[in-house]
């Protein structure tokens, strides 16, 4: 992957785990607890896929970034849809450069086979 590319989406991956605790010990929109259900959904489906996405980028494993992608897609595009606008719609910006960042490293991938 090019550092063009790189950087924005490591740092962007960073931003999704900042995001992700954001939302569950500092939600403005809800002055309830965070339930235990809500706290192990959140950290499977939001924080894990993010740390795994950033150390992916930061290592260059392609196969991992694409995992990790599928794996945060659903909760980042609800999150992002659900009410705009609000904080949450952050997340579709997020995935969108990890998305690109992913295309982008299986075809740099293809062009150094092919020389």
């Amino acid at each position: 992957m090019s550092p063009g590319m790189r950087w924005p989406a490591f740092f962007l991956s960073i931003l999704g785990i900042g995001l992700s605790f954001f939302f569950l010990f500092a939600n403005p929109y809800s002055e309830q607890e965070v339930s235990s259900s809500t706290t192990v959904i959140v950290v499977l489906m939001l924080l894990l896929p993010s740390g795994v996405m950033a150390i992916s980028i930061w290592l260059g494993l392609r196969l991992l970034m694409t995992i990790s992608l599928v794996w945060l897609a659903p909760y980042s595009l609800y999150l992002s849809i659900a009410s705009i606008p609000s904080i949450w719609s952050l997340f579709f910006p997020i995935l969108l450069v990890q998305f690109v960042a992913t295309l982008l490293s299986f075809r740099r991938k293809k062009s150094e086979g092919a020389v």
